[in-house]
C-alpha cells in the first residue's frame, strides 16, 4: 500500500515549468502544452501556478454539444466585473439577465473580454487557463483564436492552453496549428516520464526508495505515463490498464462506489447541490480520501477524466438510464443544453427534443450560433417526436438557416434556406419568402455559387411596394450589383431603395442607400457632390444607433476623398473612423477597414514609416483575412519599392494564402503588387502577363481608380491596356504617366502632394530630355522616402547625363537629427500625452510610441519628457 496517493513532489517537468515560466516573464505570450491522457498536463499547471504572483483564471472545457463559451464562462466565474463591462459581457455571466441584440454584440463580446484582462492585468499579471482544448465549442474556438492574436493589448498576460494530443481533431487542429504561427505563440508536448523519473515518482509516492526490479516493471508497464504509474502502485501486474483506473474505486465501500458511479454520468465535475439531489453524498469523504475525486469550487470532480470514462463505460445500459434520469429530474429548466443530453440519455426523446429547442434559444441569447445551430439540427433530426414543441417544421428551418449564415456556415445555411423554400408557397408567403430569397442569395454569394443574385431579384419582385423590407431587400440587391460589378444596375434599385427606404421610415436602409449612391456616383467624377449625401447617411446612421452603417460610410468618405487626391481629408476620416470603431468596442472587429484607408492614404502621402507602423497595429488587432491581406500588400508595396523584395514577395505570398481572392478595398492590389515583384526581380515577361491576366477581371474595366496604377505598371512593361475612363484629378495624373505625357504628369503629381508618383514623373521627363533640375529633384524625392531602387535608376541616369545631384542623404530631414515622425510625437509629448495616449492619437502600438519617446530623448540628449519639452520650445523646433 502506498504512503501517498500521488508523489507530492512533480518529476521529470524541469524543462516544462521552465517553458512556462519563461512565458510569464517574456508575456505577452501563449503556451499550447499538448500530451496524451494521464501524462500529466493539469498536475503541470498546478504546480505552475501555485504560489505565482498573478491573477489565475482557470476553464476547462466540457464534452457536451450546445453549452457555448464552456471554458470562459468557468474563467470568468467570481471574476469582479464592472458595471460598463457588464452589458458587453452578458454572454458570459451566468446572473446576468441583459440579452444583447444586434449584428455588434459578438464583437464588442469578444472586444469586451479582452478590455477585462486588460483591466485585470493592471493590477497583477493575469494568467488565463483553458484545459482540455480538445472538446472546445466553435464559439468558444472563435473567442480563443480572437485573444491570442490580439494578446498583446494586454502585455501582462499569460494563455495555456492544453489538450489531448491522442484525441486532437477535427476543427480544433487546425486552429492550434494557426495559432503556432503567432509569433508570441509557443507549442510543446508534454512526453512520457523517463525510467529515472518513474523511479523518482515511485519514491514520492511510496515515501521510500523502490525496489529496483519493481520500479523497472512498473516503468514497462506504465510506459512513462504517470497516472498509470499511481495506478500499477496498488494494482495487481495481470490487470489491464482499465482495471488499474478502476482499482481504487473498487477499494471503496459499496455506498461510496455507487455515489461515484452516480457522480460519472454527471461528467468529470459536478456540484454539490446537483449530485446531492441525484444521490446520497454522505460516502463523498471517503472518495475524496481514497483520491477518486477532488474538490473543484462548490462541488467534485474526477482527479482524471480517464478515471471517470472508466467508471461510466462499466454501468449497465440500465443503470445508465436511471441515473441519466435523475439528473434530468434534478437540473433547473434554464440547464437546456444538459437537460437535452441526460433526457436523450434517459430515452425521453420527446423530453430531449423540448430541451434542445430551448438550449438552441439560450446558444442564441448568447451569441453561440454554432451551438445554436447544433440544437437546431438536434430538433430537426428528432422531428418526429416534436410535435408537443407548439411550432412547425418550416420554423426551425428558418431559424436553423439564419443561425447558419451568422455562424458562417454557408454550405449547411444554403441547404437549410433551399429546404425551407422548397416548401414554402411564394403567393401565399410572398415577405417570408422574399426574405429567405435574400438570405441564400448571400449565402451563395458567399460560396461564389450560381443564383446569388437571381435570388436577390426575385426577393425584391416578391416584395409589394411600400412593405417595410423592400428597402432592405433593394439595398441588398444593390450591394450585390456592386460586387457583380453592374454598376449601372445597382444604380437604378439603390435609387429605388432609398425611396422605399425613406417611405417606410427605415432609416438604416436610407442611410445605406445614400452611402451607396454617393459611391457608384463618385466614380463618375463629381466627388463634390456627393461627400454631402455620406455626410447625411453617417448624421443618420449616428441618430439610430446603426454602428455598421456610421462606419461604413466613415470608411467611404475617407476612401473617396485619396480617390481624388484629397490625401488629409482621406487622413482625418481614417482617423475618425478608427477612434469611431474604438468607442463602439469594435476597434479590431470593424475597424481594420478604417486601417487599411489610414495607410493607403499615408503611403500617397509619403509617411511610408508611419503608414508601416500603422500597418503593424492593424495586424496586432488580428484583423479578418481578407483585410489581413490587404494590409500585408500595402507594406509589401513599400517594400518593394524600397528594395526589399524578399519581404515584399512573403508579403504577396501570405496575402494569397490569406485570401486569394479581389479585396473589399482594392480588387486589383493583389495583381498591382505581384506586377510590382515580378518587375524588381527582373522577369518582365511574367509581370506583363500578370498586367494582362488582371485586366480580364470584371473589376478592371470598371473600377477605374483601381485600374490606373495598374495600367500604369502596364506601359512601363508595353502592355496594351484597354481604355479607361477619367474621374477626378488623381486619374488623370494617371492618364498622363501612362502617355508619357511628363510635364503634365509632374505638375500633376505635384499639386497632389504624392512624392513616389511626382519623382516617377520626374525621371520620366529627365529620361526624355536630361532635365538637370528634374533630376535633382526626383533624387531628392526619392531620397526622402527611401525608394532605393527608384534612386538609383535616377543616379544611374545622372552618371550618364553627367549630372551632379545635390540635396543628397538627409541633409533635409529634420534638424538636430529628428525625423519626421519624431517631430510629431514629440509635439504631443510637448502637448502632455503619455506614451498610451500617443499610440491611440496616431493608430501605433503602445511599445512603438516609447520607442518614439526613447530615441527623442537619446537625440536631444536629454533624460526625461519634461526637459524634453522645454527644449523643444527653447530651440523652437516646431517653427
Amino acid at each position: 500500500m502506498s504512503a501517498h496517493l500521488v508523489s507530492p513532489e512533480l518529476v521529470g517537468r524541469s524543462a516544462e515549468l521552465g517553458h512556462l515560466a519563461g512565458a510569464f516573464h517574456h508575456a505577452p505570450a501563449t503556451v499550447l502544452v499538448g500530451g496524451e491522457a494521464g501524462v500529466g498536463k493539469s498536475r503541470l499547471l498546478d504546480d505552475f501556478t501555485a504560489g505565482l504572483d498573478a491573477t489565475v483564471l482557470l476553464g476547462g472545457c466540457v464534452e457536451l454539444d450546445g453549452l457555448p463559451f464552456a471554458p470562459f464562462v468557468a474563467a470568468l466565474r467570481g471574476v469582479a466585473v464592472a458595471d460598463a463591462e457588464r452589458a458587453d459581457l452578458a454572454p458570459l455571466l451566468p446572473t446576468s439577465h441583459t440579452e444583447p441584440t444586434g449584428d455588434e454584440a459578438r464583437p464588442r463580446l469578444f472586444e469586451g473580454v479582452l478590455s477585462l484582462l486588460a483591466r485585470l492585468s493592471e493590477q497583477r499579471p493575469v494568467v488565463l487557463v483553458v484545459e482540455d482544448a480538445h472538446w472546445l465549442d466553435r464559439s468558444s474556438r472563435d473567442l480563443l483564436d480572437f485573444l491570442v492574436r490580439n494578446q498583446r493589448a494586454v502585455p501582462r498576460s499569460l494563455v495555456v492552453v492544453t489538450y489531448r494530443s491522442d484525441e486532437l481533431g477535427g476543427p480544433v487542429r487546425p486552429l492550434l496549428a494557426e495559432l503556432s504561427r503567432v509569433p508570441w505563440v509557443r507549442r510543446f508536448e508534454l512526453p512520457r516520464l523517463s525510467a529515472r523519473d518513474v523511479r523518482a515518482q515511485l519514491r514520492g509516492i511510496l515515501g521510500a526508495e523502490p525496489d529496483p526490479v519493481s520500479a523497472l516493471a512498473v516503468f514497462r508497464r506504465s510506459e512513462g505515463n504517470p497516472l498509470f504509474v499511481e495506478a500499477l502502485v496498488d494494482g495487481a501486474a495481470e490487470l489491464s490498464l482499465e482495471e488499474l483506473l478502476l482499482s481504487r474505486v473498487e477499494r471503496l465501500p459499496p455506498d461510496a462506489v455507487a455515489l461515484v458511479r452516480a457522480a460519472a454520468v454527471g461528467g468529470r465535475s459536478v456540484s454539490h447541490e446537483l449530485l446531492g439531489k441525484v444521490h446520497d453524498v454522505t460516502p463523498m469523504r471517503s472518495i475524496v480520501d481514497g483520491g477518486v475525486m477532488v474538490v473543484d469550487g462548490d462541488g467534485y470532480a474526477f482527479r482524471h477524466a480517464l478515471i471517470r470514462d472508466a467508471v461510466y463505460r462499466r454501468l449497465l445500459p440500465g443503470e445508465r438510464v436511471e441515473l441519466h434520469a435523475r439528473y434530468a429530474a434534478a437540473l433547473p429548466g434554464s440547464a437546456a443544453a444538459e437537460l437535452a443530453h441526460h433526457r436523450y440519455a434517459a430515452g425521453d426523446v420527446a423530453g430531449a427534443v423540448s430541451a434542445a429547442w430551448e438550449a438552441a434559444g439560450v446558444a442564441r441569447r448568447a451569441l453561440a450560433y454554432a451551438e445554436q445551430l447544433a440544437m437546431l439540427d438536434r430538433v430537426l433530426s428528432l422531428w418526429d417526436n416534436a410535435s408537443h414543441l407548439g411550432v412547425d417544421r418550416l420554423t426551425v428551418l428558418e431559424s436553423a438557416g439564419e443561425a447558419a449564415s451568422r455562424a458562417g456556415e454557408h454550405e449547411r445555411g444554403e441547404e437549410l434556406t433551399s429546404e425551407l423554400l422548397a416548401h414554402l408557397d411564394p403567393e401565399v408567403e410572398r415577405i417570408r419568402y422574399a426574405a429567405v430569397l435574400e438570405q441564400r442569395g448571400r449565402l451563395r454569394a458567399q460560396l461564389g455559387r450560381p443564383g446569388a443574385s437571381a435570388d436577390h431579384r426575385e426577393a425584391v419582385r416578391l416584395a409589394p411596394e411600400g412593405h417595410p423590407i423592400r428597402g432592405y431587400l433593394l439595398n441588398s440587391l444593390a450591394a450585390r450589383l456592386m460586387a457583380v460589378p453592374l454598376p449601372d444596375e445597382a444604380r437604378e434599385v439603390a435609387e429605388e431603395a432609398l425611396g422605399a427606404a425613406h417611405h417606410a421610415g427605415d432609416d438604416p436602409s436610407e442611410a445605406a442607400a445614400l452611402i451607396t449612391l454617393a459611391v457608384l456616383d463618385a466614380r463618375l467624377g463629381d466627388l463634390d457632390a456627393q461627400l454631402p449625401r455620406l455626410r447625411r447617411a453617417r448624421a443618420i446612421a449616428e441618430n439610430v444607433a446603426a454602428h455598421r452603417v456610421r462606419l461604413r460610410a466613415l470608411h467611404c468618405e475617407s476612401s473617396l476623398n485619396e480617390a481624388y487626391g484629397r490625401i488629409a481629408e482621406a487622413e482625418e476620416l481614417a482617423r475618425l473612423g478608427l477612434r469611431t470603431a474604438r468607442e463602439l468596442g469594435l476597434a479590431r472587429s470593424a475597424g481594420a477597414s478604417h486601417a487599411v484607408d489610414l495607410a493607403r492614404a499615408l503611403i500617397a502621402a509619403g509617411r511610408w514609416d508611419e503608414a508601416l507602423e500603422c500597418v503593424d497595429h492593424a495586424l496586432d488587432h488580428a484583423p479578418p483575412a481578407v483585410y489581413h491581406a490587404h494590409l500585408l500588400c500595402l507594406a509589401g508595396f513599400v517594400d518593394v519599392r524600397r528594395g526589399d523584395v524578399d519581404r515584399a514577395e512573403w508579403a504577396l505570398t501570405r496575402a494569397r494564402e490569406l485570401a486569394d481572392t479581389p479585396f473589399i478595398q482594392d480588387p486589383l492590389q493583389l495583381p498591382r503588387l505581384e506586377a510590382e515583384v515580378r518587375v524588381a526581380r527582373g522577369r518582365a515577361e511574367e509581370a506583363a502577363a500578370v498586367v494582362r491576366a488582371a485586366f480580364d477581371l470584371p473589376h478592371a474595366r470598371i473600377a477605374s481608380r483601381f485600374s490606373w496604377p495598374l495600367a500604369a505598371v502596364g506601359a512601363r512593361l508595353g502592355v496594351a491596356v484597354p481604355e479607361l475612363p477619367v474621374a477626378g484629378p488623381v486619374q488623370a495624373a494617371w492618364a498622363s504617366t501612362c502617355r508619357g505625357e511628363w510635364r503634365a504628369a509632374v505638375e500633376a503629381w505635384e499639386a497632389l502632394g504624392q512624392p513616389l508618383w511626382h519623382a516617377e514623373a520626374l525621371f520620366g521627363l529627365a529620361s526624355e530630355t536630361r532635365d538637370a533640375d528634374a533630376l535633382r529633384r526626383a533624387a531628392e524625392l526619392a531620397e526622402g522616402l527611401g525608394a532605393t531602387p527608384l534612386r538609383d535608376r535616377v543616379a544611374d541616369l545622372a552618371r550618364r547625363a553627367r549630372v551632379t545631384l545635390t540635396g543628397e542623404g538627409g541633409s533635409q530631414r529634420a534638424r538636430f537629427g529628428l525625423t519626421a515622425r519624431e517631430v510629431e510625437i514629440l509635439r504631443l509629448v510637448t502637448d502632455g500625452l503619455a506614451n498610451r495616449e500617443i499610440a491611440e492619437r496616431l493608430f501605433i502600438s503602445v511599445k512603438t510610441a516609447s520607442v518614439h519617446v526613447s530615441n527623442i530623448l537619446g537625440k536631444l540628449g536629454v533624460s526625461n519628457r519634461v526637459e524634453a519639452a522645454a527644449t523643444a520650445h527653447r530651440l523652437r523646433l516646431f517653427e
